[in-house]
């Protein structure tokens, strides 16, 4: 705690910033997804995801990268964390070791920071002037709320990659999606039980609903995972056909998700067509998790549960255009990734947090 939060002095972080470091300092050795989960009912969504993100993040810091990939790198780590407290809480988890792996592992953490400050994301908020002059540039342009926020989506990355340096080039870099003629992906991820398919019942105007385990239901069992790949990929060709079917469709894909590479499959079909894609990530404490499988009509052995919690691996803001996360409650209590400051039609209405 003393290490990070002397590190935290350097940039003056304060409030939320600086609670977020120490507590990822403290967890650090914590699964990422259990500690988005427990710290949702005493801090908050918002927070509690960025502590995690924290978390997950620093270590990848004190791994050798090629310089000529560290600005692109570093630029998308902010879209999950402050950089100047991600470098601090990567230091100050090394504290008290002397062993070489953790000299090289310093060594890194400084280069970064170097890079970090020469790029111009050490600032509290990096992306806050390109977000904001985009903002005002579509909403005069009269550009519809999904189509902004898919500029957005493209215009951050762009930055990342050095593509563009300001609301100009954004601009012109995404003028072809403010029609907002493309079809919209909701990617459900989360374990079982924690409220995904309840969550989507209540969206408005969905068009197509993929769910593997009604796919399961149709072979004989929902429960019988012996035909996966089989399901997998009846799945992902009923996913295709409706993302083509209708270049303004909202489509569900109802699955656990749990882990990048399952989400990836998901991912290359909406590339194809070119959709929006919104993750939908429910964060339930693990304890309710337990709980709500006892009283569910179709509960999952608890040896399957918590397999399933071992392997979660929460995506991170800037994996999809979107990111929606959805507390025990069943509504969204944060977003990642909107132009804009409140959305409607979100259950919840969540204000949009990307920005610290």
């Amino acid at each position: 705690m003393a290490e990070v939060s002397a590190r935290l002095d350097v940039p003056a972080r304060t409030g939320d910033a600086r609670l977020a470091g120490v507590l990822a300092a403290l967890l650090h050795g914590e699964p990422r997804a259990r500690v988005a989960s427990r710290l949702v009912a005493p801090l908050g969504m918002p927070l509690a995801r960025r502590v995690a993100d924290l978390v997950g993040l620093a270590p990848l810091l004190h791994r050798p990268h090629p310089d000529e990939e560290r600005r692109a790198g570093l630029a998308r780590m902010s879209f999950a964390a402050d950089p100047a407290v991600l470098h601090a809480v990567a230091a100050a988890i090394l504290a008290g070791r002397d062993d070489a792996e953790a000299a090289e592992a310093r060594e890194q953490v400084d280069w970064s920071a170097l890079y970090a400050e020469d790029a111009g994301l050490l600032d509290e908020a990096p992306l806050r002037r390109l977000r904001a002059d985009l903002r005002r540039a579509l909403s005069e342009a009269g550009v519809d709320a999904e189509a902004a926020d898919r500029c957005w989506a493209e215009a951050r990355q762009a930055y990342a990659l050095g593509r563009i340096a300001g609301v100009t080039e954004a601009v012109a870099a995404t003028w072809r999606r403010r029609s907002g003629e493309f079809p919209r992906l909701v990617h459900l991820v989360g374990p079982s039980g924690s409220g995904k398919s309840t969550f989507a019942e209540r969206l408005p105007g969905v068009a197509a609903y993929v769910c593997l385990d009604d796919l399961r239901q149709a072979r004989g069992s929902r429960t019988d995972q012996r035909a996966n790949d089989d399901v997998l990929r009846e799945g992902l060709a009923r996913l295709d056909a409706a993302l083509a079917a209708d270049r303004t469709a909202t489509v569900v894909w109802d699955a656990t998700s749990l882990t990048p590479q399952q989400r990836a499959k998901v991912h290359a079909v909406a590339r194809r067509r070119d959709a929006l894609v919104t993750h939908v990530v429910a964060l339930v404490d693990e304890d309710e998790l337990a709980r709500r499988n006892t009283v569910r009509p179709h509960p999952v052995p608890s040896s399957v549960l918590a397999a399933q919690l071992r392997r979660f691996v929460p995506p991170y803001p800037g994996q999809a255009h979107r990111t929606w996360y959805v507390g025990g409650d069943g509504t969204v209590a944060d977003t990642d990734g909107h132009l804009g400051a409140a959305r409607d039609g979100i259950p919840g209405g969540a204000h949009d947090g990307e920005e610290w």
